[in-house]
């Protein structure tokens, strides 16, 4: 009954599909940001819900769907909904100032991000 009264809602207010999806899943759409780390020169870029993976020494770039729910993000690692691999999870620590994972070494990526821009929490 919920998404029946969004729908109407929207029809009244001229809301569009991506307008819905993001009211839907704010936590998602709300967590943004470019991460480094020390050990590869690999950089992570989160907007609107997908999640660029760059390299700086080589051509190498992907680009895969992902969601927030309470602290932890959720990388759609398969290729297409017939495979069958588990979402690579990362905890969100802070404000986002860090991302860690322990099954990123799978994947040949560090365990431990760090926000390309985030301040210091405990300056006097």
């Amino acid at each position: 009954m919920h998404i029946i009264g969004m729908l109407l809602l929207s029809l009244l207010n001229g809301c569009t599909q991506d307008d819905l999806e993001r009211m839907a899943d704010k936590e998602t759409f709300a967590f943004e940001g470019a991460y480094d780390n020390q050990h590869t020169p690999y950089t992570l870029k989160f907007k609107d819900g997908k999640v660029s993976f760059q390299s700086e020494t080589a051509n190498l770039e992907w680009q895969r769907n992902y969601t927030v729910k309470e602290n932890l993000l959720y990388i759609e690692i398969r290729n297409n909904s017939k495979e069958k691999r588990d979402d690579l999870v990362m905890r969100i620590h802070g404000g986002g100032e860090v991302l860690t994972c322990s099954a990123c070494a799978k994947y040949q990526l560090s365990n431990i991000w760090v926000r390309i821009d985030a301040l210091p929490q405990n300056k006097e």
